[in-house]
């Protein structure tokens, strides 16, 4: 195991010192932008945990200190304000200017309070145990006053990842850029495997201390999860500014692909006469096949025949209105209504029924084509997530706090 940790370690302190300096620099140009500032602030700060805990480093510092367990405190220290720092850029990205302003103030100020308390308590009991920075907390934790000291700052931790979490989810589900919505997701996976650390590690704390559960399997599992966790936050928040570059051309049917699956679905499902062969399982459907292209050319040829086979259980008054909205910046949106209407219709036919398909020409080419038919797979996703919700009087990119 001590490898592995030692590889994750030095892997993610690397990390945050290349993504510092990619990001740094923009300060110059940019250097009112709270956003950007929090963001450094983050990636400062998650690299210096990671840094500190390294033996080749940690030993001097003690050494320098004169405190044999200085590190631990400057590493909460860090992870406290990396936590605040990260909760702060998801705030001023997801939310309107202002209210953003006033959300960050109140987590910084709720941040700074919690941080003071934490610093006081660590003053307080002086943990002494000392061994590697792999298992110098697991052998403080023993002490039933570190193991409360220990669940206090676990508890910062997971309020402010429990934040990102739901921010960045609920961004990622609005937003149509498919780097920035990558990210998000990556920012998400990444904040609720860190929750999971905390649980991992609560569970550790009730192992020692009552009789209820045991320890072994858990003892070490907290550093890979962490660690993962941290890296995905890292490529979460890098990847909308460097990934744009990896648009090779397989990339790009690779995206489109993907984002014609939630359109593909309901029509094939609606009309399942209109496909070739038979339907991969949702969950491989994530895997690029081998004959990409060829799937790809498929999947918008399927969703075609499927939408001219489905056009006669339409609703009337929305092929009156995607009619009215030809050409325009809403035709998607209408598109993915006249659709919805249309599969609810197909939803009660009995299977021998037979549908008449209408004819249609088209004079775009494949690539306006899967263009077009993405920004309908869209629309029609946020009217299925939308169905079951109730309609909130939010601006575009708000969210409420």
């Amino acid at each position: 195991m001590d490898p592995l940790f030692l590889w994750l370690s030095w892997s993610c302190a690397i990390a945050n010192l290349i993504a510092f300096c990619y990001k740094a620099p923009a300060l110059r140009m940019n250097g009112r932008s709270a956003a950007l500032f929090a963001l450094c602030t983050y990636f400062f700060f998650n690299g210096l945990s990671y840094w500190v805990d390294l033996e080749v480093f940690r030993e001097r510092i003690i050494a320098f200190c004169d405190y044999p367990n200085i590190t631990i405190i400057i590493v909460q220290v860090s992870v406290v304000t990396l936590t605040a720092a990260q909760q702060i850029s998801v705030v001023y990205l997801t939310l309107p200017p202002e209210e953003a302003k006033r959300v960050a103030k109140r987590q910084m100020i709720g941040f700074a309070l919690a941080l003071a308390v934490l610093v006081a308590l660590f003053v307080a009991i002086l943990p002494g145990k000392v061994s590697s920075a792999q298992e110098t907390v697991y052998l403080n934790i023993q002490d039933a006053d570190y193991a409360l000291y220990m669940s206090y700052y676990l508890a910062i931790c997971a309020v402010g990842r429990y934040q990102t979490v739901v921010f960045a989810v609920r961004y990622a589900r609005a937003i149509q850029e498919f780097w920035l919505r990558l990210g998000m997701r990556f920012v998400a996976g990444g904040s609720a495997l860190i929750l999971v650390y905390c649980a991992v590690r609560y569970w550790q704390i009730l192992a020692l201390h009552t009789p209820l559960v045991t320890t072994a399997p858990w003892k070490f599992l907290f550093w890979l999860i962490a660690d993962i966790g941290t890296l995905l936050q890292v490529l979460g928040w890098t990847i909308p500014s460097w990934g744009p570059g990896l648009s090779t051309p397989w990339f790009r049917h690779y995206r489109a692909y993907l984002g014609l699956a939630p359109l593909w679905r309901a029509v094939t499902q609606a009309a399942p006469e209109v496909t070739l062969e038979p339907t991969r399982h949702r969950l491989l459907d994530w895997m690029p096949p081998r004959d990409l292209e060829y799937r790809l050319y498929r999947r918008v040829i399927e969703i075609r025949d499927g939408q001219l086979l489905l056009s006669c259980l339409a609703d009337p008054i929305a092929v009156h209105r995607l009619e009215q909205a030809r050409r325009s910046e809403h035709e998607a949106v209408f598109e993915a209504a006249l659709l919805k209407s249309a599969v609810c219709g197909a939803a009660g036919r009995s299977a021998d029924e037979e549908l008449m398909p209408s004819r249609r020409t088209s004079d775009i080419s494949l690539p306006q084509e899967i263009h077009q038919l993405t920004r309908v797979s869209r629309a029609y996703r946020r009217l299925d997530s939308e169905k079951p919700r109730k309609r909130r009087p939010q601006a575009q990119r708000g969210f409420s706090s």
